[in-house]
């Protein structure tokens, strides 16, 4: 899920640069940028530490190895 929200927070954010180029300018203010930005590091944090928990609990219980 944390996944699917960074990817739309990252097509928002090219459709918003590409429309800057096109030269139609955008609509979103500047703390709307670091807002996402900062969803978006948020969310790779938690991604991150849950791939090592998993990884930790492998490593824990070797009879749940798959």
């Amino acid at each position: 899920m944390l996944k699917r929200i960074n990817y739309f927070i990252i097509s928002i954010i090219i459709f918003e640069v590409l429309s800057f180029i096109v030269g139609s300018g955008t609509h979103f203010e500047h703390y709307k940028y670091a807002i996402m930005l900062t969803i978006i590091s948020i969310n790779y944090v938690v991604l991150k530490r849950q791939s090592k928990l998993r990884l930790a609990k492998q490593y824990q219980d070797p009879n749940k190895r798959s």
